[in-house]
């Protein structure tokens, strides 16, 4: 009985390494390398998308979800903000993009061009877009402007690279048979060496 045990665990833990090696690795190869966004903050002159002066600066991570903006929170008049992120494709790779929020309205730019326009006066709502990157440098834009002020306005994004996703799933499927192995072969293991 120990036999079977043992030698069906440590099969499945070899399978199960070869095929959480084999996820990780093509991960790797769609991976998109970003550092983090940098957020210029602005009073709003309208509710029209009308910028006014900038009220502040700071960076947000590559994907992020606020709700509520803290701008918003603090200041009575309509707020927005223009943030700008580089990104690095080492490969040709299809990318998903989406933006959402509340209260306002979000543009997203890919390189100059508008790829996502998404009105979101309440509630929170969000739009995907689907793009090929070419491999090298990219440039994303979010312009967001608030536009109803009675409520907390966000905004959110994210971005998904389908293929990354499969390559984890396999990799997670790896990482099972490999800890199934270790469950059988632990007992076969034991039940080889016998009583103490």
């Amino acid at each position: 009985m120990y036999k079977i045990l043992l030698i069906s665990g440590l099969a499945l833990i070899v399978l199960g390494a070869a095929v959480l090696g084999y996820g990780l690795n093509l991960s790797s190869q769609f991976g998109l390398e970003a550092g983090e966004w940098k957020v210029t903050w602005y009073s709003m002159m309208n509710t029209y998308g009308t910028y006014g002066e900038v009220i502040g600066t700071e960076t947000f991570p590559k994907t992020f979800d606020y709700d509520p903006l803290a701008q918003a929170t603090i200041r009575e008049e309509p707020i927005g903000f223009k943030a700008t992120l580089e990104l690095y494709a080492p490969t040709d790779v299809d990318v998903e993009f989406t933006v959402g929020g509340d209260d306002g309205a979000i543009i997203l730019y890919l390189d100059g061009k508008t790829l996502i326009t998404l009105q979101c006066p309440d509630p929170n709502v969000s739009q995907s877009a689907k793009t090929h990157l070419t491999a090298g440098k990219h440039t994303l834009e979010i312009w967001y402007y608030q536009v109803l002020i009675e409520d907390d306005a966000a905004a959110m994004f994210d971005m998904v690279v389908p293929e990354q996703r499969a390559a984890m799933n396999i990799a997670t499927g790896g990482g099972g048979l490999l800890f199934l192995g270790l469950i059988l072969a632990i007992p076969g293991f034991l039940l080889k060496r016998g009583p103490s």
